[in-house]
């Protein structure tokens, strides 16, 4: 939180007065108190001088201070004679007010000002003993706070009795009125210089403006007289110019249209060109690929017969190792089987162990069994295996001699299947030529039947579009004739509808105006009532009503019309005799007062209200928003309105108030009821908006009825009447919304064929175009279509080679079929040797080496554990030894036999790779000769196609080249022509560039349209006679005109400068004086009501809309008296009055110190006691100096200085009454004793100094007053 210092002030700490008017040597007048200080002493003494010297220190002149030359101001009495010099000091100092009495002064904030007087009539000023200038001076005292411009702070003698004689505003120059002297101390008369200054300058710049504008129209007129005939020339040219662009307009679009003809035809035939070189590019590229495929096609063959060798090869390879691998697999089971077993003995010893001893008994009795069985088995395995090995041996001899006898019989079937394979290749080759030959016929056969049906069809779709094209042009006009229909009919709905509508509105404003007059009839004031009684009753035939109750404003205008109109309240009246009956009857009727608004006494005022005005910012004058029923109650609102203006907001408003010049329009009130008075105050706004006073709408209200049941009657018709025409409105509307719908019907049915009929005609064109160009195709397709004499014949050769071919083929495989069977047969009993015996006896081999090993093994087994009986421990290593060497022997044996398996894996692998890529070589040749015989019957035909291409390419060029031709014989005729008028274009218009037809146009112009544009110019330039040099002429005195118009507009853009200056001066003046003239009015009342308990005093605007045209009214109201102006008052009351000013001047411009020359000499008692206990409080922040004569004054001082004059030399005396004792007690009544010191001292005037001393010495020794 910021603390608050103490503020600073100056005060006045002494005056010294050396030689100066009736002091007398240097004369210290002083030290004052920081607060009130009073100077008292007889009449002549020099108490005024006091002031004076301060006037000098200050800067005033010697005539301002009662004297002709600065050297009379210098002390010139009997004792002192011929002084050469005359000086004041004022010593400053700057303070912090303390508790009570004390203060602190500031370090370093003390200085002096003095002024000297010499001899000469010269002055010189020094501040703190340095010499300085005047304005040096009056700067620095400035800076401290006092107001050397106004010097207010000081109150001469008489002075406040002049401002009671001040006039209004000076009656001449040089002279001071109220209103110069509060402009002087609000600070605004600054402005006048510049102000009159601007004045001038704006009304120099007027009359050179108004000088401009009288030239400016004279050669406008002249203007005006040139124009007709310019008009005319220039619509000639216009004309002509239009009539040259329209024929380039036309010539361009068929000039465009024929180049991009001739480019289309141009990109056709390199296109045709392009395609024929390509074509026959490919035709020789084509015949090299066809001996290409043809050669590749002999190499696959070839290559497919070698892919099928070698594939047998690898299957008879295949054959072998599957009985190797039959073999191996057998082999490794048994030794698996072993293995298995032996791992299970090891296991089983293990267990055993712990019950060795009670099975040796057993095992006793089983070895003779189980040795017996093995040996019996072993000679049956010998058997077994015997046989085995014969049976394989056997099998050997037979699939030799089988193999031998195969390759016998291949060799017989060889030449037969080379004879096949020869027959069979003449035959492919037959009817590949046969098939191409049918099928040039037959596609040549299908483009001729495909042409006929083509071109019936387009003659069909060409005669369909056209008749649809006629039926969309019958069905156009039966559109629009529906639309036009429908539209006339909506036309008269409307129409209807609005004179309806009109009426209904009517109608309604009319029931709410009944009801709301019968509504507001019972709530009318007893006045209203009783004076519109007297009117329907003859009484009082010129009463009207109240002045709201006779116009209507809209809802939006009722705050505002209800804040800025007071006499809405009135009562309007046609005569003052009406007036008079009215105040008659409500005085008879006890009824109260009412205000009377008489017509025939505003009748001055129509001039004024017909008028017509424009508004600042084209906002509305209230009194153009208020209806009314009978025009001349027009006059009764003109008088309460006049040109009150409505603004939206307050920001508009005061723009408009203190904006315009035309002081007409500075009363403004806002939609929200904010008001600005004529003099600049402003109203309204803060609280609730009024409102109410006045009827609403936009409806001039009715005349209030007489008879409230023929006003009943009449609502009752009216609602009638309301309902029949709402029925009427919504018949119409139906009938209006059946029109629109009838209407958007047709519209949307004739835009449908609108755009239908475009694309039928599109259409309709190019099937006759397509018809046309397969009627010209048709002879050359029928003659592609007849057989040709060598194709019939080659065809014929064809059919009678593969009839023989074919014949041949089967000769050729009766004659082999015997031998392919002999293949068969052999192949299959190869597949067959060996049998199921071999199969059985192998599996017996391995059956009884099974049961032989688990019989010699169980006996061994016994017989070891037996032996070992004894010697358990031992004999259980031994065995499990033996155990894991048989393990590992068996696993040994495992793995070679699978070291085999995977060996013969590898070998077969390796041979089914050769297997399977032989016979995916031998399918993937077999396809690739399929795939190269597609590719060479596809090439054939291709050849045969691109050479008919050709044919047909070449044609399309040379018809390309003549359509070339044509064009561009008449593109350069059309370029010729458009040059042409192009330079007569420039004839007409020089300046203007070349024309250039917008690419718009082009593309999408009518150059039939143009040119029947042309045909129209061409007539109506027919029948013109222009005068071609009225345009020159023109443009002459145009430049003129433009020359003077500029040189105005700069005119008047500098008076326009110069206004706003001036404006803003003005405003400038009038806001910063309006703000300070309120200020002081409002201090002025509240200090007249405090000093006179009760009165009141005004500062009045004699003209409120310029303040500075009449000036300044200063009226007051004493205490239980009526309003009088200052100048009609009292004595004592001017005085009070003048005081009031006076302090309320003090308060808008206060200053650090007060010097007050006998304001109170014309006061009484009472009121120097108001004074002066007022003045007592000012002096808490300020230093007072107040010469008074009045004990009521001075005995309220802090400090009093007495000023005396001995031997005529004024003298001083300075005394504290505050430390005033009698007899040693406090001083209880102080003011008595500074009342009896003051009279001492100024009954000393009269004395000699001697004496005087004396009677100070006395009054020391009785009174204890201390002399400062």
């Amino acid at each position: 939180m910021e603390v608050e210092h103490p503020k600073k002030r100056l005060m006045i700490r002494e005056m010294v007065l050396e030689n100066f008017k009736s002091y007398a040597g240097a004369q210290h007048v002083g030290p004052f108190h920081k607060c009130f200080s009073s100077v008292v002493g007889p009449n002549g003494s020099g108490k005024s001088n006091v002031i004076d010297a301060m006037l000098f220190v200050f800067g005033r002149r010697a005539k301002q201070l009662r004297f002709n030359k600065v050297a009379e101001l210098i002390h010139n009495s009997t004792n002192h004679r011929n002084l050469e010099r005359a000086c004041v000091t004022v010593h400053f100092q700057e303070i912090i007010d303390l508790e009570g009495d004390d203060y602190e002064v500031i370090p370093g904030s003390e200085f002096t000002v003095a002024r000297t007087a010499n001899r000469n009539n010269t002055s010189d000023y020094y501040v703190s003993g340095k010499r300085m200038n005047v304005k040096e001076v009056t700067s620095l005292l400035k800076a401290k706070g006092i107001d050397l411009d106004n010097n207010r702070f000081l109150i001469l003698q008489g002075e406040v009795e002049q401002i009671s004689l001040m006039k209004p505003k000076a009656e001449e120059k040089g002279d001071t009125g109220l209103l110069e002297y509060l402009e002087d101390i609000i600070g605004t008369d600054r402005l006048i210089p510049q102000i009159e200054e601007e004045a001038k300058k704006l009304e120099e710049m007027n009359e050179r403006r108004g000088t401009m504008v009288g030239k400016l129209k004279g050669v406008e007129k002249e203007l005006s007289g040139l124009e007709g005939k310019k008009v005319e020339a220039e619509a000639y040219i216009s004309k002509q110019a239009e009539r040259l662009r329209c024929s380039i307009l036309g010539n361009s679009i068929n000039k465009h249209s024929d180049e991009a003809k001739l480019a289309d035809s141009e990109a056709k035939a390199t296109k045709f060109t392009e395609r024929l070189a390509h074509e026959r590019s490919k035709r020789g590229t084509f015949d090299k690929e066809l001996k290409a495929v043809e050669a590749e096609h002999s190499a696959a063959e070839k290559a497919l017969e070698a892919a099928s060798r070698k594939a047998e090869a690898a299957a008879t390879a295949m054959k072998e190792l599957e009985q190797r691998d039959v073999k191996i697999r057998m082999d490794l089971k048994h030794l698996k089987t072993k293995r298995q077993k032996a791992q299970q003995k090891h296991k089983n010893e293990s267990e055993q162990l712990a019950t060795l001893e009670a099975d040796v008994a057993r095992w006793q009795a089983e070895i003779p069994a189980d040795q017996a069985a093995a040996e019996q088995l072993g000679q049956q395995l010998e058997e077994a295996e015997a046989k085995l090995e014969a049976l394989q041996d056997s099998i050997k001899g037979e699939v030799e001699a089988h193999h031998q006898a195969m390759s016998k019989v291949r060799a017989e079937l060889a030449p037969w299947e080379s004879q096949m394979a020869e027959v069979q290749s003449a035959i492919d080759v037959a009817t590949s030529e046969r098939d191409l030959l049918l099928k040039q016929q037959q596609e040549a056969k299908d483009r001729l039947a495909g042409a006929q049906e083509a071109l019936a069809a387009a003659k069909r779709v060409a005669a369909e579009k056209e008749a649809e094209i006629q039926q969309i042009s019958s069905d156009m006009e039966a559109q629009r004739g529906a639309a036009e229909q429908a539209k006339q009919q909506l036309e008269v709905c409307s129409q209807q509808e609005q004179q309806l509508e009109g009426q209904l509105r009517r109608l309604r404003t009319t029931c709410a105006g009944l009801k709301a007059d019968s509504s507001s009839a019972a709530s009318q004031s007893a006045v209203v009532k009783a004076l519109l009684a007297a009117r329907a009753s003859g009484d009082i035939p010129g009463v009207y009503g109240r002045l709201g109750d006779l116009g209507a404003i809209d809802a939006k205008y009722d705050v505002a019309i209800s804040t800025a109109c007071t006499a809405l309240d009135y009562i309007v009246v046609e005569s003052t005799s009406d007036a008079q009956r009215c105040v008659e009857l409500l005085r008879r009727q006890h009824l109260g007062v009412a205000t009377c608004l008489i017509l025939e006494k505003q009748k001055h005022l129509a001039a004024a209200m017909n008028e017509r005005v424009s508004t600042p910012e084209g906002v509305p004058r209230l009194f153009d928003l208020v209806s009314v029923s009978d025009p001349k109650l027009r006059l009764a609102f003109w008088y309460a309105l006049r040109h009150t203006l409505v603004a939206d907001n307050l920001d508009q408003a005061s723009r408009i108030a203190y904006g315009t010049r035309d002081k007409r329009f500075s009363r403004v009130v806002t939609m929200a009821g904010q008001l600005i008075a004529e003099s600049g105050t402003m109203s309204g706004g803060g609280g609730k908006p009024r409102g109410g006073r006045m009827k609403l709408g936009n409806a001039a209200p009715r005349a209030a009825a007489a008879d409230g049941k023929a006003a009943a009657k009449e609502l009752a018709a009216t609602e009638a009447q309301l309902a029949e025409v709402e029925g009427q409105l919504r018949q119409t509307r139906n009938e209006r919304d059946a029109a629109e719908k009838a209407l958007a019907a047709a519209q949307r049915a004739l835009a449908q064929l609108e755009l239908a009929a475009p694309k039928a005609a599109q259409v309709a064109k190019a099937k006759r175009e397509e018809a046309a160009d397969l009627q010209a195709r048709l002879a050359e397709l029928k003659a592609a279509a007849e057989v040709r004499s060598e194709h019939a014949a080659r065809l014929t050769e064809l059919s009678s080679q593969l009839a023989a071919s074919t014949a041949q083929l089967a000769k050729l495989r009766a004659s082999c079929a015997g031998l392919q069977k002999k293949v068969a047969g052999l192949q299959d009993k190869i597949n067959n040797a060996g049998g199921e015996p071999l199969r059985k006896q192998k599996e017996r081999v391995a059956s009884l080496q099974s049961k032989q090993q688990e019989a010699s093994g169980a006996a061994t087994k016994k017989a070891v554990q037996l032996k070992a009986a004894g010697k358990q421990l031992d004999k259980l290593k031994k065995d499990l030894s033996k155990s894991s060497a048989e393990q590992e022997k068996l696993a040994g044996e495992v793995e070679a036999a699978m070291q085999s398996l995977n060996a013969l894996t590898e070998e077969a692998g390796a041979v089914v790779a050769q297997q399977e890529e032989a016979g995916e070589a031998a399918q993937q040749l077999a396809a690739a000769l399929q795939e190269v015989r597609e590719r060479r019957d596809k090439k054939q035909e291709e050849v045969s196609v691109i050479a008919s291409v050709e044919v047909e390419l070449e044609a399309a060029i040379e018809k390309c080249r003549g359509a070339e031709k044509d064009l561009a014989k008449s593109l350069r005729e059309l370029a010729k022509a458009i040059a042409a008028e192009q330079v007569e274009l420039k004839k007409y218009q020089p300046d203007a560039e070349e024309y250039v037809v917008p690419v718009e146009q082009l593309e999408g112009g009518s150059a039939q349209e143009a040119f029947f544009r042309v045909t129209v110019l061409e007539e109506e330039l027919r029948v013109m006679a222009p005068d071609l040099g009225a345009i020159q002429a023109y443009c002459d005195k145009e430049a003129d005109f433009a020359a003077r118009q500029a040189e105005y507009a700069q005119v008047t853009a500098e008076r326009d400068e110069v206004r706003g200056r001036y404006d803003a001066l003005r405003k400038s003046r009038l806001d910063g004086f309006m703000a300070g003239f309120n200020a002081i009015s409002l201090k002025l009342k509240e200090m007249y009501q405090m000093i006179t308990l009760g009165g009141d005093a005004e500062l009045e605007l004699v003209d409120t809309l310029d303040p500075f045209s009449e000036g300044i009214v200063f009226s007051v109201r004493p205490p239980k008296k009526s309003w009088k102006h200052i100048a009609n008052l009292s004595g004592g009351e001017k005085t009070l009055s003048s005081l009031s000013l006076v302090f309320a001047l003090h308060h808008y411009k206060p200053t650090p110190l007060y010097v007050m020359d006998e304001i109170d000499a014309a006061l009484d008692f009472k009121n120097v006691s108001i004074v002066g206990h007022y003045i007592k409080e000012r002096t808490k922040n300020a230093q007072f100096v107040i010469i008074s004569l009045r004990n009521n004054m001075f005995e309220l001082a802090d400090r009093l200085v007495g000023i005396y004059k001995t031997d005529n030399a004024t003298k001083t005396v300075t005394i504290n009454p505050h430390q005033f004792v009698v007899g040693g007690a406090a001083a209880g009544a102080a003011g008595k004793a500074r009342g009896a010191a003051a009279a001492a001292a100024a009954a000393a005037g009269d004395a000699q100094e001697q004496q005087d001393q004396q009677q100070q010495g006395l009054q020391q020794q009785q009174l204890a007053v201390p002399v400062i």
